[in-house]
């Protein structure tokens, strides 16, 4: 009996697979489209024939769903699966408006073949049910057969007041009511930001601390509750539309409108479509007569939730939290609190094509969730199209794109609780420019002569990295470990994140986007420790060497170079170098946080470099070239290897330790640049190391005023001077953490810096932290000091006095602004050549120190070392 039952059993399966073998290609998409014809004719009767007796609990829960009837809707199937019972699967992804109300949703219905029907091309539903939706969408218009007089309009948000006594006003509606204004006549804007530091900037935009401009136009985008206390903050009396007045208003409003809160609906809409503000977010496009469009936002979702960028120059100039905000957040944050999971895990696939600069890719992402989510967002290079976005606990999900952005939104199916482990499976690809480097060097041409002779290119070098999104990853960085395969043509090499784990020539020649097969090779890594992302260059390089490097503590390093052709010289002696570096770095800190290094030679008109966690890039400038950068605050002729020696530091300072936002990256670059400079001094001695400061001094005081350390990459963005970066956020940083060293003395500094890297290894870390680790190393309160150095931009003066009797030399400092930490070096030089060499904390206003002499004076040297960012009246 058992074995008659399977028999019938098979027997029915194998009827099924005639059947939809039998079945054309197009017959399940007509079933699809006679779903949209039924839905949007409203027949009921006609949608119910399309499900299986017996199996319309489904299509009952989709028909309640779309009715009424939608005014449009637009079907598209993403994915069809045969099912072992001969059934199929499909997901369809369905657009439904209502008015200019979207609903974007996932269905994923299962069909087969109607049973006993001469049309054997006929499929019936089994089930359909819905995994995901998003609502809220608006095609947003402006309403331009309504127009307003306005008087006395004052609007009021964090820092920023828009004033018109007097002028027109149309409105852009949804169901809930309006949410946009678009403004015309005669205004005024003032924006006043409360921090020094973010008026500094503004100083530098517009050259006050508090700007004051007219308009003659503005878009603002409010939620709907917004608008009425708006209007009744002012006279709103409609008035005759007039058609001059429609055009100007269209005009902003298109040109504005799509510049936030907008979503990119692929192939199921090419309609704008837009989402409306949360209660008490502002985003407010002001034309002025001087500046053209300004943009301010207030975006209470966002750690700094007050903004101020400038449209046509495409300039952020402010962005701080506001006073709500900073209460409720605290004056130290970590990006992670911006978001909702932490990635646990990478496995990135990728084809790179260098001549076209395409990428297709493949990348795997573990998250676990922080907290409650309902969806989530990736970063992803806008030119990349996502091919299929797949969850293995959801399967396929909706992605919305953000225009102009470089973010996916992920709609869940449910609600996912914290702590739940999520693994997305996303398919990309597209044309994506390689990475420039941030210059390490600014330069400038140098003319040409009649002696100049042939100039050589350099050979490309292809960098995709941390600012180029070339794979799916968090919005903010992350510690995690990964998995790497990366296939370019074989002509080409890869230096990655990773530990070199093998080649593989793939089984048959590659297509990478669109253009002909070429022989490929694949390079495959593994980052078993965690990075905060994933980096990669291609380019022609040899295999220079390949050593195991001993780090002095029991632990080893795989060291292997590569370089351009014509590096490869220079190349063996960097490895030299490389060598004695990787092993100082690991005595201070007493191990190095990544078990291999690949190290690549490359060519620049200008020197510059990269330190991703298991790699370094180091360009060697060509003896052609015409730019000159001897003026750049990091070109210390006294030390050529500076460069690699700043890149090394990387490994433990920006990749084991980063920041926990844009404000603490003096951790990544200050204390590199520190270490640079430490091992100048260990390679050259105190001569070197003094040069250096003298150079790093010079260049920080000179731009202090420009703005903190804690202003990050912001720093000589305003201007478009990367020198102010440099100086500040490298140059002072360095010099802060070598006064800290002096302050504290030697034992206290380097305990505290171990300490601090052993707590935070692999993980973020803040001023904050650091200043703790510093004062448990020290027993002091270090509190002023950070305070000064990290956060304000003062550069202390000090008027000093001297008396001397033959047994003692009496100093008084004497602050004449700010009070502000400095250890000051006081050299005492006697008749008989020798030197003395004190250190005076100048921590108060006044300070006096006696000094017993071992000699006859001769002369007193005040900062001799160049080791304080101070200046002195003597």
């Amino acid at each position: 009996m058992l074995r008659r039952c399977l028999l019938l059993s098979a027997l029915g399966l194998i009827a099924l697979d005639a059947a939809a073998q039998n079945a054309t290609p197009d017959a399940v998409a007509a079933l699809v489209t006679r779903i949209e014809q039924a839905v949007l004719s409203g027949d009921r009767a006609s949608f119910m024939t399309l499900a299986a007796q017996n199996q319309s609990d489904g299509a009952e829960v989709f028909w309640r769903q779309m009715s009424p009837a939608p005014d449009q809707l637009v079907i598209k199937e993403r994915e069809r699966r045969q099912l072992p019972d001969g059934s199929r699967q499909l997901v369809l992804e369905m657009l439904t408006v209502r008015s200019d109300e979207g609903r974007v949703s996932t269905w994923v219905a299962r069909i087969r073949p109607a049973p006993n029907t001469e049309e054997a091309a006929r499929w019936q539903l089994l089930d359909l049910v819905q995994r995901s939706a998003i609502t809220g969408l608006y095609r947003l218009s402006l309403d331009t057969t309504r127009q307003f007089a306005v008087s006395r309009l004052r609007l009021v948000a964090p820092d920023l007041e828009l004033a018109m006594n007097a002028g027109t006003a149309f409105l852009a509606t949804v169901s809930d009511g309006a949410t946009a204004l678009v403004l015309l006549g005669r205004g005024t804007m003032t924006f006043t930001p409360p921090d020094d530091a973010e008026r500094t900037q503004l100083r530098l935009f517009s050259g006050n601390i508090r700007l004051q401009e007219e308009f003659d136009s503005a878009l603002l985008r409010v939620n709907p509750a917004q608008i009425a206390p708006i209007v009744a903050s002012s006279t709103f009396t409609p008035t005759p539309v007039s058609a001059s007045d429609v055009r100007r208003a269209l005009r902003l409003f298109e040109e504005t409108v799509g510049r936030t809160l907008a979503l990119d609906l692929n192939d199921l809409s090419r309609d704008r479509w837009s989402l409306i503000p949360p209660p008490d977010d502002i985003v407010a496009e002001v034309r002025t007569n001087r500046f053209g469009t300004l943009t301010y936002a207030r975006v209470q979702s966002q750690l700094e939730d007050v903004t101020f960028f400038d449209r046509t120059a495409a300039k952020s100039v402010s962005s701080y939290a506001s006073p709500q905000k900073l209460a409720a957040r605290g004056r130290f944050y970590s990006e992670d609190d911006a978001v909702e999971y932490d990635v646990e895990s990478i496995d990135l696939e990728a084809d790179i094509d260098p001549g076209r600069s395409w990428i297709e890719g493949r990348t795997s992402l573990t998250l676990v969730t922080r907290v409650p989510v309902m969806s989530l967002t990736l970063k992803l290079a806008e030119p990349l199209a996502v091919r299929s976005l797949e969850s293995d606990e959801f399967g396929r999900l909706i992605l919305l794109r953000i225009p102009g952005q470089d973010s996916v939104l992920v709609k869940l199916p449910a609600t996912v609780g914290p702590n739940q482990r999520v693994t997305l499976r996303v398919a990309y690809g597209g044309r994506l420019l390689p990475q420039a480097l941030e210059p390490s060097v600014s330069a400038d041409p140098q003319p040409l002569s009649e002696q100049d002779g042939v100039a050589f290119t350099p050979e490309p070098r292809h960098i995709y990295s941390t600012r180029s999104y070339w794979y799916p990853q968090s919005p903010v960085l992350d510690h995690a470990t990964a998995r790497l395969r990366i296939s370019v043509p074989s002509e080409y090499r890869v230096v990655a994140s990773g530990r070199p784990t093998g080649t593989s020539e793939p089984d048959a020649a590659a297509v990478v986007g669109p253009g002909r097969q070429r022989a490929r090779t694949s390079y495959h890594f593994e980052a078993d420790r965690p990075v905060p992302y994933l980096a990669c260059v291609v380019s022609r390089f040899e295999l220079v060497s390949e050593n195991s490097v001993d780090l002095g503590t029991g632990a080893s390093l795989s060291l292997v170079v590569q370089a351009n052709n014509r590096q490869v010289s220079k190349a063996r002696a960097v490895t030299q170098q490389a060598t004695s570096m990787l092993r100082f770095y690991t005595s201070l800190l007493g191990d190095a946080p990544y078990p291999s290094l690949a190290l690549a030679v490359s060519e620049s008109d200008i020197p510059g470099g990269h330190g991703p966690a298991y790699a370094a890039l180091i360009d060697q400038t060509l003896p052609t070239s015409r730019l000159v950068w001897k003026n750049d605050p990091v070109n210390f002729p006294d030390y050529p290897s500076y460069m690699l020696a700043h890149e090394l530091a990387h490994q433990w300072w920006g990749q084991a330790v980063n920041g926990k936002n844009y404000h603490e990256r003096w951790i990544s670059e200050g204390f590199a640049q520190y270490f640079a400079a430490l091992y100048a001094e260990h390679e050259r001695g105190a001569d070197t190391f003094a040069g250096i400061l003298r150079r790093m001094q010079r260049s920080a005081i000179e731009v202090s005023a420009q703005g903190p350390i804690a202003l990050g990459h912001r720093l000589g963005h305003i201007r478009s001077d990367s020198r102010v970066l440099r100086a500040i956020l490298y140059n002072k940083s360095a010099m802060v953490l070598h006064m800290l060293r002096r302050l504290i003395g030697d034992q206290a500094f380097f305990d505290g810096l171990r300490r601090f890297y052993g707590e935070f290894r692999f993980r973020k870390a803040g001023t904050d932290d650091f200043r703790q680790a510093m004062e448990r190393a020290s027993g002091r309160n270090l509190e002023s000091f950070m305070e000064a150095w990290i956060f304000g931009s003062s550069i202390p003066r000090l008027k000093v006095s001297r008396s001397a009797s033959p047994t003692e030399l009496s100093l008084t400092f004497e602050q004449l602004g700010p009070v502000m930490p400095v250890p000051v070096t006081v050299t005492i030089v006697y008749t008989d050549g020798s030197n003395e060499d004190v250190i005076v904390p100048v921590t108060e206003a006044r300070v006096s120190r006696v000094m017993p002499l071992r000699g006859t004076l001769r002369d007193v040297k005040i900062d001799d070392d160049h080791a304080a960012l101070a200046t002195f009246q003597r």
